[in-house]
């Protein structure tokens, strides 16, 4: 049973990596009023928001917080998700020695807080840079880690 738990919880996270990656931008007229609403109570007086669909009835909001953070909700009819981009400059060291440690070499695309059901992990896109000037990554991994920094773990993407 917990095997199946975990493979599921698995399954879900692989889904959310095309979180940043995917999806057709949108204007907020073609997104569910419902999802406009929701987002405007839960984030408050946002003058720039960059809407995308990304499947159907799944929609991202991407915006800067008050506080400056780049900040994103995932919206659908299951529920929404919540993700707090880190800065580079404050990415926890529990986190970026585990990831040398286990992928050495590798380096850190994005690494977000994310709030799902009130459970809040850290999620770190990791890979390979492919040249020195092109913005194209390989060997892209999925890892997951507790709050803590413990690694939980890993989808190969």
């Amino acid at each position: 049973m917990k095997k199946i738990l975990i493979l599921a919880v698995s399954v879900l996270l692989c889904q959310t990596v095309l979180f940043a990656q995917s999806g057709k931008s949108v204007s907020d007229n073609d997104v569910p009023e419902r999802f406009v609403k929701d987002f405007h109570r839960m984030a408050g007086d946002v003058s720039k928001v960059d809407w995308y669909c990304v499947d159907t009835l799944v929609y991202d909001a991407f915006f800067v917080n008050e506080s400056g953070t780049r900040t994103a909700y995932r919206f659908s009819n299951k529920g929404t998700e919540t993700r707090w981009y880190i800065d580079e400059d404050n990415y926890p060291h529990l986190i970026k020695n585990k990831i040398q440690e286990m992928h050495s070499g590798s380096k850190i695309k994005e690494l977000y807080a994310l709030s799902v059901k009130n459970k809040v992990t850290y999620q770190a896109l990791v890979g390979h840079r492919k040249g020195l000037f092109k913005k194209k990554w390989k060997n892209m991994r999925l890892m997951n880690f507790e709050t803590d920094g413990k690694f939980i773990d890993e989808n190969e993407l």
